[in-house]
């Protein structure tokens, strides 16, 4: 009798440990999802294979328009070493974009390229350029004209001005300007931490990005009050693309002009 009740007394810890595992299970944390999503920062491959909609529209747009983005530097030398043959054109265009998505691949093995990103990336872009209007873009309702520079421009004109200035702005002042600047003042001044060679060049790459706009037969007037806007909206999106990253910074610009342009 003693010994079944001391087999009785071993086996209840095991039966109360089971029943505490078949308990009810702890409520997953209420917007743990999407605080992850805040603080991951797109993939800047996927990123790049994201951009590449923006690409085709800006880079297949102007064989319709006579404009071109200040900062492109691939349409024209692709004119020159094709000897303005539109077809080659064409083909080349394509052939950057297979090529964008082709390296992506080989470069990120084995599914870390996520194009299902691209639908949650435009959500958001859509939200932070309704916020850079309200916010950044308030300032011109009071300094600026809504739409600077070609007055006149048709709605196609529009959509591929704004590709154009998504794309190309983004890569040339916040990729090589931001990005790579931090990099190299990173490097000269031996700092461990990149936050203060990021504000640096975060105030640069802005204040260039500004200056920018007034250079060249297509520049606008100089005037301190849309110096001071633009210079604005570049340190906005340079912290877009510092905490969201390439992808978010191009559909963010693109779609904020796209407002100022149709609203």
């Amino acid at each position: 009798m003693k010994a079944v009740e001391e087999q009785a007394t071993r086996r209840a810890p095991e039966g109360a440990g089971r029943a505490a595992k078949k308990g009810p299970k702890a409520a997953p944390e209420r917007g743990s999802r999407f605080r992850r999503w805040l603080t991951h920062r797109h993939d800047p491959l996927t990123g790049l294979l994201l951009t590449i909609p923006v690409f085709l529209v800006y880079h297949l747009g102007i064989l319709l328009i006579d404009l071109r983005n200040g900062v492109d530097l691939v349409s024209g030398l692709t004119f020159l070493l094709l000897q303005r043959s539109l077809l080659a054109y064409v083909l080349v265009t394509l052939g950057y974009a297979v090529a964008i998505g082709v390296a992506a691949a080989i470069l990120r093995k084995k599914g870390k390229i996520q194009p299902a990103e691209l639908l949650p990336v435009l959500g958001e872009s859509v939200v932070l350029a309704l916020v850079m209007a309200f916010t950044v873009g308030w300032a011109t309702s009071h300094l600026v004209d809504w739409q600077a520079g070609p007055s006149a421009m048709g709605p196609l004109e529009k959509l591929v001005m704004a590709a154009g200035a998504g794309f190309h702005e983004e890569l040339v002042f916040r990729v090589g300007v931001f990005a790579g600047g931090t990099w190299l003042l990173q490097k000269a001044m031996k700092e461990r931490s990149e936050l203060k060679p990021a504000l640096v060049m975060a105030l640069f790459s802005s204040v260039v990005f500004s200056a920018i706009h007034y250079v060249g037969p297509f520049g606008d007037p100089f005037r301190i009050d849309s110096f001071v806007f633009r210079a604005l909206a570049g340190l906005f999106l340079a912290g877009v693309y510092r905490w969201r990253g390439f992808a978010v910074a191009v559909y963010t610009h693109t779609i904020y002009d796209l407002i100022v342009f149709f609203l």
